[in-house]
């Protein structure tokens, strides 16, 4: 029976939240149900399938537009936010509840009654956390770093409590629970539900013209920031000692240094920034290894996303999902948390590496419409 389905989002920019959401969107509407996805802030670099109903609603401005709502963001800017550090999303969270109330209100209205909400990110998360609708489900991807006081318990009870939440590996499920149960924080409900990916649509984007390097190499396809820790990538690769050259996709505030750290070791004619990609998957599908750098990885989407495309994985044993994901022969190349380690398991991936197409499963447990079914069946009552 078709299912009339919001999902809500912070941004449309390129990201693994992001993609996830664009991807849930088009199997749902593939699939014959109505799909309408809210942003809270912006980002156009990701669109969904024609069919697909995007609504726009910054929730923040929208506040402050009425003057009220401009004193009253000024107030808890200078009063509250020095007293309470990082208690922002707090004041802003609860009257952004209210207005998404308005919104699916005006919604159901026009289209009909929603039968389920999904929403996706810690920052749609802390945007809208004071409303509260059986239909809503909340998928978090990580856990919200260190313990702290009593202030981080009440941010987190804020986010949490009588939530019902989904969590997209089971480390990051059980790291999560750990937390919340510290703070004698309980959601409602607790499921776990990885990650949606249109399988036929990234192979066929795999096979896109592309100028790719005229040598043999290997990639990663990452933001630059200093969670994903392209400098170990480029120790590492260097160490390693291999002949392929290494291909960078992707950008972010860490460029300048990782260009340095580039430039520091004499690579330049060997490592390749190429930049951002909306379809990065030509060079997934012709690197002869992907490997991952992170200091955490929630789940790693791009993981999933190469070895669709074929081609073998390498990533440290780090706090997240690496080991959810790599599984089977795909754990052989999960190195430990060293550089030395990182260099010798790129050499082994290359030198023997793991049959993706021996073992189908590595990624068809994420195949959109399997993950799609798994969301319908979520139960939406008290």
């Amino acid at each position: 029976m078709s299912q009339r389905v919001l999902l809500v989002v912070r941004k449309l920019s390129i990201g693994g939240i992001e993609r996830n959401t664009i991807n849930l969107a088009n199997v749902l509407h593939r699939e014959g149900h109505e799909v309408h996805i809210l942003v809270l802030k912006g980002g156009h670099e990701l669109t969904p399938d024609p069919g697909v109903h995007v609504h726009r609603k910054d929730f923040d401005k929208a506040f402050r537009k009425t003057g009220i709502g401009l004193l009253y963001d000024l107030a808890t800017r200078a009063l509250l936010s020095p007293l309470m550090k990082g208690s922002g999303f707090v004041w802003r969270g609860w009257y952004g509840g209210r207005y998404l109330k308005r919104f699916v209100a005006a919604l159901e209205h026009d289209h009909g009654p929603l039968d389920r909400i999904i929403m996706r990110g810690q920052g749609a998360f802390e945007t809208v956390w004071s409303w509260r609708d059986p239909r809503l489900w909340q998928v978090t991807v990580s856990w919200p770093g260190e313990y702290g006081g009593r202030l981080r318990g009440f941010y987190l009870r804020r986010l949490y409590e009588g939530k019902q939440v989904v969590c997209n590996t089971p480390n990051v499920r059980r790291q999560l629970e750990e937390q919340l149960a510290f703070y004698g924080i309980s959601p409602a409900r607790w499921t776990t539900i990885g990650n949606v990916c249109d399988i036929d649509g990234i192979r066929e984007r795999a096979n896109e013209a592309v100028e790719l390097p005229s040598r043999p190499f290997v990639v990663q396809v990452c933001r630059l920031s200093n969670v994903k820790r392209q400098d170990v990538l480029v120790k590492a690769y260097l160490a390693a000692g291999i002949d392929e050259d290494l291909v960078i996709v992707g950008d972010g505030p860490m460029r300048p240094h990782v260009e340095a750290v580039i430039r520091e070791h004499n690579a330049e004619d060997r490592i390749h920034l190429i930049g951002s990609r909306v379809n990065p998957y030509p060079w997934m599908k012709h690197a002869r290894l992907f490997i991952l750098s992170s200091r955490s990885e929630a789940f790693g989407i791009v993981l999933a996303e190469s070895m669709i495309c074929g081609t073998p994985c390498v990533a440290p044993d780090v706090p997240g999902g690496i080991r959810n994901v790599l599984i089977n022969d795909q754990a052989r190349l999960i190195a430990d948390d060293t550089i030395a380690s990182l260099a010798a398991r790129i050499r082994e991936g290359l030198d023997n590496p793991p049959d993706i197409s021996a073992d189908p499963e590595l990624y068809e447990r994420y195949r959109d419409t399997r993950i799609m079914e798994k969301f319908l069946a979520l139960p939406v009552t008290p």
